[in-house]
């Protein structure tokens, strides 16, 4: 997986557990970036994730900030989306010999280890 979307994954593990909240302002590129031992480019592709997926509102010239998209619906894009996502991964461990009784005990170990699920 490709570094930037390790760091994009770990933010949003870092929003979802409630670490990273609504309204707090993200460190800068450079202090990401140093403190992630990224490079600049990597991280602001990261933010520029972010942003995308609606997790992070930048603003010129300023810091980014964290909003919270869950607060409303998700429209049927969004929704399609996760599940063309989901589908592949899950399909993809299927082939790599993962049966359905060893997804039950994932998810049941995910479900556990995260509140909201």
């Amino acid at each position: 997986m490709p570094l930037y979307k390790q760091l994009v994954q770990q933010l949003i593990v870092e929003i979802a557990k409630g670490t990273l909240k609504y309204g707090e302002p993200m460190p800068s590129i450079r202090e990401m970036a140093m403190q992630t031992e990224l490079n600049l480019h990597t991280v602001h592709k990261s933010y520029k994730e972010l942003q995308m997926k609606g997790l992070l509102k930048r603003k010129p010239n300023s810091k980014a900030f964290i909003i919270m998209q869950h607060a409303s619906p998700l429209n049927n894009m969004d929704v399609q989306q996760i599940s063309i996502e989901l589908e592949q991964v899950l399909v993809e461990a299927y082939v790599l010999g993962l049966r359905k009784n060893q997804l039950q005990q994932l998810l049941s170990n995910i479900s556990q280890k995260y509140s909201f699920l």
